[in-house]
């Protein structure tokens, strides 16, 4: 049964595209599946969006559109099992009580979230903003993007074209950022007042509209959840992926590379080319993600970060105590192997090794240092070799090289930067059962913005009471963000929640807000807890 059978409707809303109508259900107002962009097939496959067709005849927008074509991850994640690239659609939340009002009146915030899932998978319907919407009185709005080889492609035949190439993902956010500009006043909400968020790979994309020509002026504060690598981390080239294009065409069996051959390929024929059959984090055989092309995406992002050529905007940014845990679960998931103590110097040397090769922690560990990482992560001190072994990769990779040390950077360059450490070991994982405890891991905050996060298949869990209350004072720092700028309420007219107050970043003091049970709170020398300045002496 659709909701136009079990809900109110709301009123007909006008967009520059053609009248939608909505729902009414767990008060809010919710407009799902409207279509920002022409559907990215055919012709327009590995083209920037175009707007879509207009239409006449209000549009029930009552469930949500496609997932982005992706393959399904052999665990369960964020991925989705989807063939169709039919799949630019957003959706817009807003309190139940909002209505256009008249000119004047005070418009809500703005709060445009872009998922994770490494560039490869992942889809907007994972996230219910109920908190964030009624708790925080915002207008929420998420979408899909393309992802993986449909929305990361580098090959000559076209980035000869003449248009941007590499990153249509990136396109595509841009497009649902400028839909906002033209449409978002019509639901109540503040053109001039929109954040942009993101977790993972999400909020990697919003680093790269930070210094993207073509995301000026359509953000003005920012949230980065476990994805701040851009300001430190190398990005490959759309050059020097191009010979990895011209091998997924013709793995799918394209003899003449040409523009218009590759666009015949069939979408499932060229995923099917791409498919591993032991995929751990939804990649391919042919992995695409954010690259530089100079044109969407700037070449040397670090440069740019470094020298403070990017929007310099308002924000907040952090990671999780033990964001790697989460990814060696999904490794042992899928090997069907546990660490054990015995191999564990050799595990980690052969994963440094690893890492050192593919540039992916941002630092190169010479052999005569793997002693020392020893010494600093024993296996006896954490709950198993494993958990050890992430600590190690985590604090070298998301923690010091994304984490710290671009808050670091950040902050150079704009006041209002506050960083925080998300630490709640005994938080719910929808995650299956590892040999391991979770902890703190890559994604386990997402279930305390959004409720029962579970991504595309895992298993929902509901929190405690005082991790429930840790969700509220989150949404309180999350929107009191997007209203002011700021995570600390000045007036507490409303009566919601006032959690401890939250200080923007100084290098000096190497502080953040520690997001904990039962009381976040301040804390100072963040790069302590995570041997920061060891990791540091290998950047």
């Amino acid at each position: 049964m659709s909701p136009s059978c079990q809900y109110e409707l709301t009123e007909i809303i006008p967009t520059t595209n053609g009248p939608i109508r909505g729902f009414v259900s767990d008060g809010m107002r919710q407009f799902l599946g409207i279509p920002y962009a022409s559907p990215p097939t055919g012709e327009l496959r590995w083209r920037p969006p175009v707007a879509p067709i207009a239409w006449e005849e209000p549009l029930e927008s009552v469930s949500f559109g496609n997932v982005c074509a992706q393959h399904t991850p052999s665990f369960p994640g964020f991925g989705h099992t989807s063939y169709t690239e039919d799949c630019l659609y957003l959706n817009v939340f807003t309190p139940a009580h909002s209505r256009r009002e008249p000119e004047g009146s005070k418009k809500l915030p703005v709060m445009a979230f872009i998922h994770g899932g490494g560039f490869s998978s992942g889809a907007s319907n994972d996230y219910n903003p109920i908190r964030l919407v009624n708790d925080g009185n915002v207008v929420f709005v998420s979408l899909n993007y393309r992802v993986n080889i449909f929305g990361f492609f580098s090959h000559p035949a076209i980035n000869a074209e003449d248009h941007p190439s590499g990153n249509y993902g990136i396109l595509d956010q841009q497009f649902a950022l400028t839909w906002i500009q033209r449409n978002i006043e019509v639901f109540g909400g503040d053109a001039t007042n929109v954040t942009i968020f993101g977790e993972s790979a999400g909020g990697a994309s919003v680093m790269a509209h930070m210094v993207s020509p073509g995301s000026i002026g359509l953000f003005h504060k920012v949230i980065i959840q476990s994805g701040g690598s851009p300001p430190t981390m190398p990005f490959p080239t759309i050059e020097s992926l191009e010979k990895q294009g011209i091998g997924l065409a013709s793995a799918a069996g394209c003899k003449e590379q040409i523009p218009r051959q590759l666009r015949l390929i069939a979408t499932k024929d060229i995923m099917a080319a791409d498919a591993l059959p032991d995929d751990t984090f939804g990649l391919g055989k042919f992995p695409f993600g954010l690259m530089e092309d100079g044109e969407v995406v700037p070449k040397s992002l670090r440069e740019k970060f470094s020298t403070g050529q990017f929007s310099r905007v308002p924000m907040i940014i952090g990671v999780n105590r033990d964001e790697f845990s989460w990814f060696q679960a999904m490794i042992e998931l899928r090997s069907g192997k546990v660490v054990s103590a015995d191999f564990y110097p050799q595990i980690l040397t052969d994963t440094i090794d690893l890492l050192n090769t593919l540039h992916l922690n941002g630092v190169i560990v010479p052999s005569d240092a793997i002693s020392q990482v020893l010494e600093l992560y024993p296996a006896g001190s954490h709950p198993s070799a494993s958990r050890a072994l992430a600590a190690a990769i985590g604090d070298a990779g998301l923690i010091s090289t994304a984490g710290r040390r671009t808050t670091r950077v950040m902050a150079q360059h704009v006041t209002e930067v506050y960083a925080y450490e998300f630490d709640v070991p005994d938080s719910p994982s929808p995650w299956p059962e590892v040999s391991f405890p979770y902890g703190s891991a890559h994604t386990i905050e997402l279930q305390y913005l959004f409720p029962l996060f579970r991504g595309g298949s895992g298993k929902a869990q509901p929190l405690t009471d005082s991790q429930q209350q840790l969700a509220r004072q989150m949404v309180h720092y999350w929107t009191t963000f997007a209203h002011r700028g700021t995570p600390n309420f000045v007036d507490d007219s409303a009566k919601r929640v006032s959690p401890s107050h939250w200080l923007a970043y100084k290098a000096k003091d190497d502080n953040i807000m520690l997001l904990c049970t039962p009381t976040p709170h301040m804390t100072n020398e963040w790069g302590v807890r995570h041997n920061s300045d060891f990791w540091d002496s290998f950047y």
